[in-house]
């Protein structure tokens, strides 16, 4: 399951909207230890940065690495009981 959602965090970063990417990454984050949605945080950043950038700061990958961090507790508390 871990690698099949990847895989479509994978595909979406390339071909699918920027929603799906970030859907994706919240469900690995929420379900594993998932350090693949910084990953993909970086792919985003590195196709898109002269767009998606404020001022050459890379916004997916901050983004995607707060977000695995601040899911973090919410995981171990509660779905990994």
């Amino acid at each position: 399951m871990r690698t099949t959602l990847f895989l479509i965090g994978l595909a979406s970063v390339f071909v699918g909207a920027w929603w799906i990417t970030l859907g994706v990454g919240v469900i690995l984050a929420l379900r594993f230890r998932a350090w693949e949605v910084v990953l993909l945080g970086i792919l985003v950043d590195v196709l898109y940065l002269p767009f998606a950038s404020v001022y050459g700061i890379p916004v997916a990958t901050l983004g995607m690495l707060v977000m695995v961090w601040a899911l973090e507790p919410v995981r171990s508390e509660f779905l990994m009981s």
